[in-house]
């Protein structure tokens, strides 16, 4: 797996690129009837990543982030997961709420039911936005689950995902998207991590192995 993730060249680079520009795209256009405003996309980044390499990628092991994280059925079976810094959650109900986003200490950040139901729909919305995008690429059929909401270290969120799969696969594709609203900037990132049987399947369906 190691030499064929360092020989995708810049065509199949293009593919991955063009899933995370459709999913953007997808996701701006169901936040914009969410919050009654326009937002605009930025061209999303996209990495074939190591799942080694992924805490590092993220910002630290030890760095607390809320998480999204549904497990996904179907042709291809693993987990998804949509990690926001805490400033970016609490962004993302101020939009949704029309309030100010209130100060929080990182380390003890709490939220109420309302503010989980927010993000949870936030979720929802931008994991069926990307599936829907990697489903017409690769003509396999994926399902979601309802989303686990999730407060913790990022080394923590990864060493669940990779122990409720059993035995992970050897990289995930990180989504890294920045979608605007005026002044206001939603910066995510959107983690697939198939389980081993589904690393083949996955990458045959989009030409890269």
């Amino acid at each position: 797996m190691t030499e064929q993730i360092e020989s995708i060249d810049s065509l199949r680079t293009d593919i991955l690129r063009e899933i995370a520009n459709i999913g953007t795209g997808h996701a701006a256009s169901a936040l914009s009837a969410l919050l009654g405003r326009t937002i605009i996309q930025t061209v999303p980044k996209v990495k074939l990543i190591h799942i080694s390499e992924m805490p590092e990628s993220l910002g630290g092991a030890e760095k607390v982030v809320v998480s999204g994280m549904m497990h996904i059925t179907g042709d291809i079976s693993g987990y998804l997961l949509i990690i926001f810094d805490i400033d970016q959650a609490d962004s993302i109900i101020s939009l949704v709420m029309g309030k100010q986003p209130r100060r929080r200490s990182k380390a003890r950040s709490r939220f109420s039911a309302m503010d989980k139901s927010v993000l949870t729909e936030t979720f929802n919305i931008m994991s069926g936005s990307y599936l829907t995008a990697v489903a017409e690429f690769t003509n396999l059929t994926m399902s979601q689950s309802i989303p686990y909401f999730c407060m913790d270290m990022v080394g923590a969120i990864l060493n669940t995902a990779s122990v409720e799969i059993g035995k992970s696969g050897d990289y995930a594709i990180l989504f890294n998207s920045e979608l605007y609203s005026e002044n206001d900037c939603i910066d995510s990132n959107l983690i697939l991590l198939p389980d081993e049987s589904s690393c083949d399947k996955l990458l045959n369906s989009l030409g890269i192995i």
